[in-house]
């Protein structure tokens, strides 16, 4: 029997099921930046030798009120495109002579239809001195099936560069809510572009931007820092092909439900995680609600892996990225651990929490005249010598609880006429010292260091809550109050057994009054 041929040559009623194509806005946007932003890196060196140039720029502009309604325009003072460019950019299944960020000849056809019915291309060429322009009507080429598409040339001036789409009668209008979606997801899809200086993205004038989020910076018991940020670098043989892998993966300084995770790129460009929508898969980041997914992050750069048509995925569903996550979870076992273990310490002052306390006893009407004020030098002195007081600016303590400004203060009060001082120290050095120690000062009578060990084995697991610690202030201060106050009552030198017992009491009921 005699074979028979079928031409499967698409026809340009195909453009009208590009609508259908599963696009989100800041993924359609990106095909026209892709374009942009290649052009700029394919011709950098000729456009750096013109005396106007300041670097490139991409200008989204959505505009609500134009004449034909709601219109999107993409423009760009890239290299821009010669006529043979200019065709591949309108005819069907033209792919560029290299794959870069420009791949498969289909995004700008693809994301216009997607976008709207109809759309426009002009753009003229660096040195050359003729524009073309064509316009699609997507709803006339599914009715004719015309296959034919004017281009209209123009003459310019040859210092004239760069590429402007119009797109209008559009399928799909930008709710505010996606406009500011779309912006940082554009932002953060082209943050190795904006961290150069000589690349710009507007959207309607507003220049974008991606901030970098901070690092996690540990303080070692030592005293040294880490931060918990490295390089990574290895290759996954896969098919008979060696798949390369590099970036970094760090902790985050602020854990984050929703920006964590990691950056997947290709070509200096996201393609999973612009923004949010990160990559975590379940066997490096464990549930939502752990602290891997909450802090683990980095930029994953996968050149040369095959992505989706839409570019806003990997098409690796071989067994591929089954082999990457086995790779990245060994890779970052140091880090889930520090995810895990590792809490930021909360930041308490000394000097505001014992005020507050000393507040509330005087208006229980326990206390008169109270005065708090720095311990004074000979004092300090006393301490020092007394035992291994680190005074410094601030202290670090790895149970949770950040000490600002010096450890310790000097409260001066009075209580039944007599002017009294105790020098109040918190002990972040030693779990295995006492909770508390009261001893008489060689300063002057009257006056008495407190040691207050808030790294007690008995405060580790509240240690981490500043209400907690400031609660303790309170109940150690009555408890301080109590015992310096029998000592005075005592005959003989004896304290009878329930009179601190019985003083606390009083104190705490006269707080409470007044709470």
């Amino acid at each position: 029997m005699k074979n028979k041929r079928i031409n499967i040559r698409p026809t340009t009623s195909v453009y009208a099921t590009y609508k259908n194509i599963k696009y989100r806005p800041w993924t359609a946007v990106a095909e026209f930046v892709d374009n942009s932003t290649q052009s700029y890196y394919s011709n950098k060196s000729k456009l750096k030798t013109l005396p106007t140039w300041d670097g490139l720029d991409v200008e989204i502009l959505y505009d609500r009120n134009s004449s034909r309604g709601d219109q999107l325009t993409i423009t760009d003072n890239a290299f821009g495109m010669n006529f043979e460019d200019f065709k591949r950019a309108i005819i069907l299944d033209s792919p560029p002579k290299r794959a870069t960020r420009s791949e498969f000849g289909m995004g700008l056809k693809t994301a216009a239809c997607w976008f709207g019915t109809k759309w426009s291309v002009e753009s003229t060429e660096l040195g050359s001195s003729i524009k073309y322009k064509a316009e699609v009507d997507v709803e006339l080429l599914r009715k004719y099936k015309n296959e034919e598409i004017i281009v209209e040339e123009k003459a310019c001036d040859p210092t004239e560069h760069g590429t402007v789409i119009t797109i209008w009668e559009l399928n799909r209008k930008l709710a505010p809510r996606q406009i500011g979606k779309t912006k940082e997801q554009i932002a953060g899809m082209y943050r190795v572009d904006l961290r150069r200086g000589d690349i710009s993205i507007f959207y309607n004038g507003e220049a974008l931007e991606y901030t970098d989020p901070p690092v996690l910076v540990e303080e070692l018991p030592d005293g040294t820092k880490k931060k918990w940020k490295e390089k990574i670098k290895f290759n996954i043989p896969h098919e008979g092909k060696e798949y390369r892998v590099k970036g970094f993966i760090a902790l985050r300084e602020e854990g984050s439900t929703s920006s964590a995770g990691f950056t997947l790129m290709r070509r200096g460009r996201v393609i999973v995680g612009g923004y949010d929508d990160t990559y975590r898969p379940e066997e490096i980041f464990e549930k939502s609600n752990s602290f891997v997914y909450q802090r683990l992050f980095g930029e994953i750069e996968l050149n040369n892996w095959p992505v989706t048509q839409t570019k806003d995925a990997f098409d690796w569903y071989s067994g591929l990225e089954d082999k990457l996550i086995d790779e990245l979870k060994e890779i970052c076992r140091d880090y889930i651990n520090k995810a895990k273990t590792y809490r930021k310490p909360k930041k308490i002052e000394v000097k505001t929490s014992l005020d507050e306390v000393v507040n509330k006893f005087e208006k229980a009407g326990v206390i008169d005249s109270p005065r708090t004020t720095s311990v004074k030098r000979k004092v300090a002195k006393e301490i020092e010598t007394s035992r291994d007081v680190d005074l410094s600016a601030t202290q670090n303590s790895d149970e949770g609880i950040r000490i600002e400004g010096s450890n310790s203060r000097s409260i001066s009060y009075k209580i039944g006429g007599r002017r009294c001082v105790v020098n109040f120290v918190l002990k972040t050095d030693n779990p295995s010292a006492n909770w508390i120690n009261i001893k008489q000062s060689q300063a002057s009578e009257g006056e008495y260091i407190i040691e207050w060990n808030i790294k007690h084995p008995f405060f580790k697991p509240y240690i981490d809550d500043p209400a907690f610690l400031a609660f303790m202030e309170t109940f150690t201060f009555a408890f301080v109050l109590s015992e310096i106050e029998a000592y005075k009552t005592c005959v003989d030198g004896k304290i009878s057994p329930s009179t601190i017992r019985m003083k606390m009491n009083d104190y705490l009921k006269s707080i409470i009054k007044e709470q």
